[in-house]
């Protein structure tokens, strides 16, 4: 049930190893391939390389910013005009949600940010801290999940974006659709590779390393509406995207903003230093203004008192 020492032990060796491979310039992701399950390699390639895209993000000019990331603002302005908040799924160290962010900021009530990655979100939310007034900074709610679940009521939000997230999780793409499309009020814009419009060198990179393929498929079969926009500028020419816009059909007129127990949706008292399941027996911590709800953490307090 619990992390046993033996397991602690083999994970602090593991993250050493990741280490040194990552200032050896290899490929984290690629070593540690048939060594654990995908989502578990991801993530702890994601925390070694923690602060790695902020450095690169800075190198960018102010012009090619807005070009590779232009038409997924003017999506949203278009499409989603009357969207007040926002969660932009796997943002990784919050570069892109500073850059969106900015650009909605009068219209934006509440922005959420989310990661599987606790490292990513606590080096993005020291960056974020710098760059924004206290006011702006207090919109922001970020938070670290598992894998796909969210611990969000359905139709939530009024508009949820993925930029790359997607990406490496192909086979569990199904999942993570579904549970954006549950939780989202207005509907989703996906910025994800595009298999079906892919060179013939992106399509092998892509299979190489069972990157998202079959969005389109994915949407079919569920018989959502969706339209495509194709992009001109991207982060990395050998991994082009496109703009994929889904909006739902009936529009709810509830929007509960408030967190919940992401094993079963039930209410959760909020406490200074944690959430506490009131159902489940389950604190989830707060760390750095970061809620946590990945399983990482496994505390219960079974005996708490004079909790409501």
């Amino acid at each position: 049930m619990f992390f046993n020492y033996d397991n602690i032990l083999k994970l602090i060796s593991t993250y050493k190893i990741a280490k040194k491979k990552h200032s050896a310039k290899k490929n984290i992701q690629k070593f540690f391939k048939n060594k654990f399950n995908k989502t578990d390699v991801v993530k702890i390639s994601y925390d070694i390389q923690s602060g790695d895209y902020i450095d690169y993000f800075n190198h960018f000019s102010q012009k090619k910013i807005k070009n590779i990331y232009y038409p997924l603002i003017d999506a949203i302005k278009i499409n989603f005009k009357n969207s007040r908040t926002i969660l932009d799924f796997g943002c990784g160290e919050l570069t892109t949600s500073y850059y969106v962010f900015n650009q909605l900021k009068k219209k934006i009530v509440k922005y959420f940010a989310n990661d599987i990655s606790l490292n990513r979100l606590i080096v993005g939310t020291n960056n974020l801290k710098k760059k924004l007034s206290k006011n702006d900074f207090k919109k922001f709610e970020i938070f670290c999940n598992s894998k796909y679940k969210l611990p969000l009521k359905e139709n939530s939000i009024d508009l949820i974006f993925t930029i790359h997230s997607l990406e490496p999780n192909n086979k569990i793409k199904d999942k993570i659709f579904d549970e954006l499309f549950r939780v989202s009020r207005h509907g989703i814009i996906l910025m994800e590779p595009h298999y079906e419009i892919s060179s013939k060198k992106q399509k092998k990179r892509m299979i190489k390393l069972d990157y998202i393929r079959g969005i389109e498929k994915l949407l079919k079969d569920r018989k959502i509406n969706y339209r495509i926009i194709k992009k001109n500028y991207h982060v990395n020419n050998e991994n082009k995207s496109s703009l994929f816009i889904i909006k739902k059909k009936n529009i709810s007129k509830k929007r509960d903003l408030k967190f919940v127990d992401p094993l079963d949706l039930t209410k959760l008292k909020s406490c200074k230093e944690y959430f506490y399941s009131i159902n489940n027996l389950r604190i989830y911590p707060k760390i750095n203004n970061i809620k946590i709800f990945n399983n990482d953490t496994q505390l219960f307090l079974p005996s708490l008192k004079n909790i409501k």
